[in-house]
């Protein structure tokens, strides 16, 4: 009988400990800094491309879980806002036209080819970072639902980097990457949850060229939707557009 009670006491003990590692598995440090930590490296180029690819794919299961384990909750993509909030006008680059994808990879990082995204720009002749009419700053926020994965709030004048401080967040219901970037202030960090709405941070000049005398204050706005793990880029003008039109000025 004693032997009974000691198998069934280990057992008991091994399936506390199992479901203890597994919580901690899904911890803030663990997924969330460990994406950080895997962008950090690709923006750089500081990782092999097929080891980057695998890492990300086995990330995102466990960000998912994460997620829905803070009670994330669910945002439909026709939910989604525009990503600029108290201005007083925007205009986007080109007229909307200025998605390129030539032979963009995710993966190569900041030496990526392409624009794959939306350049949204206010009204800032003097380039102060303000609105002209408001002399207040723009706030960029998220437009979906999720989780932020990965930011930069470091860049400084003379860096190479093309980004600036941006902000990832990745759409748990969507499967998709939402990147926003030349950010001025950057309020959020990874692992933190955000709804449709969410300030993330205001509008900037940082990166590589948007510093330069004829940069423009603008947000860069990128979608990539998750292909079995792999950041696939989709042109969501529309997207734009619509939620753009849904809005009401000087909210």
């Amino acid at each position: 009988m004693n032997f009974l009670k000691i198998i069934f006491l280990t057992a008991g003990l091994f399936f506390i400990f199992n479901i203890n590692s597994q919580a901690q598995k899904y911890s803030y440090a663990d997924i969330c800094e460990k994406w950080n930590l895997l962008d950090e490296q690709i923006k750089n180029g500081s990782i092999e491309y097929d080891e980057a690819v695998d890492l990300l794919k086995s990330y995102e299961p466990d960000l998912i879980r994460y997620y829905r384990s803070k009670n994330g909750r669910e945002f439909k993509r026709s939910e989604w806002v525009f990503p600029l909030k108290n201005f007083t006008s925007v205009y986007y680059r080109e007229n909307g036209n200025d998605y390129r994808l030539k032979k963009y990879d995710y993966f190569q990082g900041s030496n990526s080819k392409g624009h794959p995204a939306h350049d949204i720009m206010i009204f800032d002749d003097n380039k102060d970072l303000l609105d002209d009419s408001t002399m207040k700053p723009v706030d960029v926020v998220s437009m979906s639902g999720g989780i932020v994965v990965a930011t930069d709030t470091t860049w400084k004048v003379g860096s190479l980097l093309r980004g600036g401080k941006y902000v990832k967040v990745f759409d748990v219901t969507n499967k998709g990457l939402f990147y926003y970037s030349h950010l001025s202030e950057v309020i959020v960090k990874p692992g933190d949850i955000v709804i449709p709405g969410d300030k993330i941070g205001e509008v900037g000049r940082t990166g590589r060229k948007a510093i330069l005398k004829e940069g423009k204050t603008h947000v860069h706005v990128s979608y990539l939707k998750s292909e079995d793990g792999y950041p696939v880029p989709e042109d969501i003008i529309n997207d734009l557009r619509n939620s753009q039109n849904k809005i009401t000025r000087y909210q």
